[in-house]
């Protein structure tokens, strides 16, 4: 609960619905885009180098997503207002 305070965790459950828990977060994630979640996953490891490559890795990931097909499906789907199926970019 502490963590929960200070803003590090997202949740807190008992320990017994932690599984449960970890399976509704991925199960969220798998409907997401692909090349969305590879960028995230890529700036978790981007604090490690310099100002330079952060920066330069952010505005190519930017770039890279935003002339996908995963991101026009993105926006014709809210568009839309349908769900997103990003699966058959995969």
């Amino acid at each position: 609960q502490e963590a929960m305070d200070m803003g590090l965790v997202n949740k807190v459950v008992p320990h017994d619905q932690l599984d449960a828990e970890c399976e509704a977060w991925a199960a969220e994630i798998n409907f997401m885009s692909p090349t969305a979640i590879a960028i995230a996953k890529r700036s978790f490891n981007a604090d490690s180098e310099n100002i330079r490559g952060i920066s330069f890795m952010g505005v190519a990931a930017v770039k890279g997503y935003y002339m996908s097909d995963e991101s026009k499906e993105g926006v014709a789907a809210f568009n839309e207002k349908r769900k997103p199926d990003f699966k058959k970019f995969a």
